[in-house]
């Protein structure tokens, strides 16, 4: 298989940063990448190295609790779609395995607390996460999320420059906040856990929302789709961050920029664990073909979407506790 990424450098759309000829070029480079391949390597993301190693090793002394630790935080507990998500039970790719993704998980979102607008009118998605009960948990989660939010916001802002828009065209959308998931998964190594015929860490899928940065662990497992259907390990240097594009961006640039198809295969010997950021415009922007994305006679390929109800679909079929017809499959 082929390998490697193309990197982009997204210093130059840091926040407060003066506007630069450097932006154009970054976005051009940009443009190119996404028009071909939907993951790119990035660096000059603002994520400190020494954050990045403590939300690690926060997220391995999580996974290493006993099973009834983490069941007590199940996501099945929370009204928002936060919390632990156990081993085979999410299937994000059903067309090849009844099996559930060899992985485990701890979904988190923005905390809201009970006066947050969104929480009051009870749109889903909004309200306090579940944080296991590990002494400096949570500050290195804070540290963390804030920092790759900001690498988040390079990003986008790059983007928008692409697609011939204003820098915070995707930070200032109407219909409320961006939403930010960040997800910290464990991929138990084959030989602790054996995998049933088509099973793998994480099914085959794209993602469902804008943007999505990525750290790792550096032991590989991530496979990318090209457009071509050839298949790509994909590993992630020391230091930087994978960016890979989202459905709705996809349904704005009417398949300008392509949202890849990508799985991961565990690791035989190896433990894996993984961060990846999840960028969703806010709940109730409605997502449709950019002007500049739609040549003269053109019609767009895909209809109007609003974002939250794009997502909520897509997680009500991929999670065992959201999907009655899964958790029987599963139970």
């Amino acid at each position: 298989m082929d390998t490697g990424l193309p990197v982009i450098n997204v210093s130059a759309f840091a926040t407060g940063a003066a506007p630069g000829p450097e932006r154009d070029e970054v976005a051009a480079l940009l443009d190119s990448t996404c028009r071909e391949t939907g993951f790119f390597l990035i660096d000059g993301h603002g994520v400190d190295p020494a954050t990045r190693a403590a939300m690690f090793e926060a997220m391995r002394a999580f996974f290493a609790m006993p099973l009834a630790d983490k069941e007590a935080i199940a996501i099945g507990k929370s009204p928002c779609h936060r919390g632990y998500v156990g081993i085979a039970t999410e299937i994000l790719d059903d067309k090849d395995t009844l099996a559930g993704d060899l992985k485990e998980t701890l979904d988190t979102g923005g905390e809201h607390g009970p006066d947050h607008p969104e929480v009051v009118a009870g749109v889903p998605l909004f309200g306090p996460n579940q944080f296991p009960d590990l002494p400096g948990f949570r500050e290195a989660w804070e540290d963390y999320r804030a920092q790759v939010i900001e690498a988040a916001g390079r990003v986008q802002r790059a983007m928008a420059r692409a697609l011939s828009l204003p820098d915070d065209f995707l930070l200032d959308l109407p219909g409320g906040e961006t939403m930010y998931h960040l997800r910290l998964i464990h991929y138990p190594a084959q030989r602790t856990f054996t995998p049933v015929e088509g099973q793998l860490g994480c099914g085959v899928h794209t993602d469902y929302g804008t943007v999505t940065l990525l750290a790792d662990d550096g032991n590989g497992g991530l496979q990318v789709m090209r457009r071509d259907g050839a298949w790509i390990d994909v590993r992630i240097p020391d230091g930087l961050l994978v960016v890979n594009l989202g459905d709705l961006m996809a349904i704005w640039t009417n398949d300008r920029w392509v949202s890849n198809p990508h799985r991961v295969i565990n690791p035989p010997d190896t433990d894996r664990y993984s961060m990846p950021l999840f960028v969703t415009p806010p709940y109730h922007a409605e997502i449709a073909c950019l002007e500049s994305c739609l040549a003269p006679g053109q019609q767009p390929a895909y209809g109007p979407q609003f974002a939250g109800e794009y997502l909520m679909s897509r997680l009500d079929a991929t999670h065992s506790y959201r999907n009655p017809l899964l958790a029987e499959l599963n139970g």
